[in-house]
């Protein structure tokens, strides 16, 4: 860390500004949930993105019933109770639930841009600081006490539009990602779900046990059309290194973190081979949606075998992943979920799904629009890691002084970026 001598000071968390812990209002007063001000909780924010993705949203009501715990746009919030170091910034008037600390950052001082890579990169010794052993924990005044070094205001502008940029680039992908996704959905729910697909006028309607279908369509099981966890690794098959994927490191439709490990040392559930287009599915807590199609994976990618792996035979992938990841499915999986501590599905729920399976002409049509575009999200996905591999080695060397931006000319976040069309 710099000294202090040039001009880096010791200060707090606290002094940075208005240190907020976020509530959540009574879940039985509807009244108080609407569609206004965002309600940001933990599993909202993700690891690779400086915004949160809110799902539910408070009224006008329930802001005036905890108006002393809105949040301004641009507060940093940080987890702090159980998923310590989930950390993002508001882009609007907001609030989160009570395991958040936020940050109201005073401008005149503190970059709130800075405070949030500073805390990012803090996290492992915030970590440290929790209390509680099954349940981690910094309460409100243990978090504001934390002791941080931070340059002079000028100095941290500097920071932040040089990791800033970073987060734009990756933010740009992510909103690009968002509309492929939005594109391949679209298509597979006109064709597979409301039968408005090519030709469908001249095709009659008949019953079956997932109600109308289109004539010549047949239900079968998936067992009957995949294979589930078809190849799992032999310690004397093994290779040297692996790359590992947790189930906690899968979020909704793609992986947040993989680790490049020994074998010898891996887990015993680092056990499952997987290949291209393949749908790891999490079986714990299936109705969390963590589940991934994998495209071209990294050599010696071996994932936990608390994932179904699903390897499609005699359909395309494309249809197969948009299948199994329908609201009706992740319902289907939810309702077979036994066990009271960790609800979880077993190879045999799998196979014993209900699958639509229309004609093989239909589906190759759907392939060959769709591969395209899971292509191009792929892309923009590995363009994005780099991107953030790129900062994560930048972070500690700006955030610690190492590298002395004082004396640059920087006055925005500007890098070259890609701006080809997605279609």
């Amino acid at each position: 860390m710099m000294a202090e001598s040039t001009g880096w000071r010791r200060t707090r968390i606290g002094d940075l500004g208005r240190v907020v812990t976020g509530k959540t209002p009574p879940t039985k007063r509807r009244e108080l949930y609407g569609d206004k001000y965002p309600f940001i909780t933990p599993t909202d924010i993700s690891d690779g993105s400086h915004r949160a993705r809110p799902t539910r949203f408070l009224s006008e009501g329930g802001c005036r019933y905890q108006q002393r715990h809105l949040l301004p746009a641009n507060a940093v919030c940080y987890t702090c109770i159980a998923s310590v170091g989930k950390i993002c910034i508001t882009t609007e008037p907001s609030f989160t639930n009570q395991q958040i600390n936020s940050i109201v950052v005073d401008s005149s001082d503190y970059d709130h841009r800075f405070i949030y890579h500073l805390l990012r990169h803090e996290t492992e010794r915030i970590k440290g600081l929790a209390s509680g052993a099954a349940t981690p924990i910094i309460n409100k005044s243990a978090f504001s006490d934390i002791e941080i070094f931070v340059p002079p205001l000028s100095t941290q502008c500097k920071i932040a539009a040089i990791l800033s940029a970073y987060d734009d680039l990756v933010e740009n992908n992510t909103r690009r990602i968002a509309i492929l996704e939005d594109m391949a959905q679209t298509i597979y729910r006109e064709w597979f779900v409301h039968f408005r697909f090519p030709g469908h006028e001249q095709v009659a309607m008949v019953d079956s046990q997932l109600g109308p279908i289109p004539e010549g369509w047949e239900v079968v099981k998936l067992g009957d059309i995949a294979e589930i966890n078809a190849i799992s690794i032999r310690k004397n098959e093994a290779p040297e290194e692996i790359n590992y994927v947790n189930i906690s490191s899968v979020s909704t439709g793609r992986i947040e973190k993989m680790e490049l490990m020994a074998f010898e040392n891996a887990p015993s559930r680092a056990r499952r081979v997987v290949g291209h287009g393949d749908i790891i599915w999490s079986t714990v807590r299936p109705n969390r949606r963590s589940y991934c199609l994998l495209l071209d994976p990294v050599p010696s990618m071996i994932v936990s075998t608390g994932f179904a792996v699903i390897t499609a035979r005699t359909v395309p992938y494309t249809y197969l992943y948009h299948a199994l990841t329908t609201d009706e499915f992740v319902e289907y999986l939810t309702n077979n979920a036994t066990g009271a501590a960790y609800p979880a599905v077993n190879r045999g729920d799998f196979e014993k799904a209900d699958v639509l399976l229309p004609p093989s002409e239909l589906l190759a049509l759907f392939h060959s629009i769709i591969v395209d575009l899971f292509e191009q999200k792929d892309n923009l996905h590995r363009k994005s890691e780099v991107l953030r591999r790129t900062r994560a080695l930048l972070l500690p060397r700006l955030i610690s002084g190492e590298l002395d931006v004082s004396e640059l000319e920087i006055s925005g976040a500007e890098l070259d970026g890609e701006t080809e069309s997605v279609t």
